[in-house]
């Protein structure tokens, strides 16, 4: 219900601190009645709204004098609950040093190359100087023939009877940010990871390799340095570390598009072909 106030009546409520909204096109709406009744209701109104919402202000009569009593005290805010701190930065505030504990728990930031195992170790043929070094991303680097993938890649060493030699060497790798995915029913065993430039060169040198055959695109890129397509890196014999070196499909791409192994096949009797002079 809208109130029509006189002037004296809005200056009594703003000396007790009450500030009224009255809209324009409610005032105008209202019924015409005469003034002395307006001004009863209205001041009525006024003291009840007063009375009900702070008990400790008395208003005095249209006619005399208000007596204002002594100020109510501000309302408390209510409690909140309790609220585990948190430390939030500003956008300017520089950031909290990194702990050793948190930087050994990064991912690296660079590719990695793990020990190169031996693929055969009881077996007892072949020859030192014709030996194989086969990189890939490996699920499990400390037995690579394990797994489906991993059985694929024994499937195709032995289709060139490589499981005779003693001579074949695997070593796995692993992109940056990325960790190696557990094969079923393999235990995970912890791997002595080493800098891909670096690790590379060790097991060049300790194995000796007549070739090396890299297999999947993103294995090759790292090893070579390139990022042609997979195609273009198929096409030719690269040098890696002085040594011929072939590019052939991943296993497990190879699973899921056996369409391939023809291919795959062709890039192995390449491989193969680069066996070094008989003296």
């Amino acid at each position: 219900m809208a109130l029509n106030l006189a002037p004296r009546q809005r200056a009594m409520l703003q000396e007790m601190g009450i500030t009224l909204w009255i809209p324009t096109a409610a005032v105008a709406a209202s019924p015409a009645a005469p003034v002395p009744q307006r001004e009863a209701v209205a001041v009525a109104e006024t003291q009840e709204a007063v009375a009900s919402a702070h008990p400790a202000v008395v208003a005095a009569p249209v006619g005399g004098a208000s007596a204002p009593a002594a100020p109510s005290p501000a309302p408390m805010a209510p409690a909140l609950p309790a609220v585990a701190a948190v430390t939030i930065a500003s956008p300017g505030t520089p950031a909290a040093p990194v702990t050793a504990a948190a930087s050994e728990a990064s991912p690296s930031a660079e590719w990695q190359i793990a020990p190169a195992v031996q693929a055969y170790p009881t077996a007892t043929g072949g020859s030192p100087q014709d030996a194989w070094l086969v990189i890939w991303e490996a699920p499990n680097p400390s037995a690579p023939l394990e797994g489906d993938t991993g059985k694929l890649l024994h499937h195709m060493l032995r289709a060139l009877w490589l499981h005779h030699s003693p001579h074949v060497w695997i070593a796995g790798v692993q992109r940056p940010g990325h960790e190696a995915l557990p094969v079923a029913g393999v235990p995970a065993q912890p791997v002595a990871w080493q800098c891909l430039s670096q690790g590379l060169a060790a097991h060049v040198q300790h194995t000796q390799p007549a070739r090396i055959l890299v297999l999947g695109m993103h294995a090759a890129r790292a090893v070579l340095g390139s990022e042609e397509a997979l195609g273009r890196l198929r096409a030719q014999v690269h040098q890696v570390q002085h040594i011929p070196t072939v590019v052939s499909y991943d296993p497990a791409y190879l699973l899921r598009s056996p369409h391939a192994k023809p291919a795959a096949w062709a890039d192995l009797c390449r491989a193969h072909a680069l066996r070094p002079p008989s003296s």
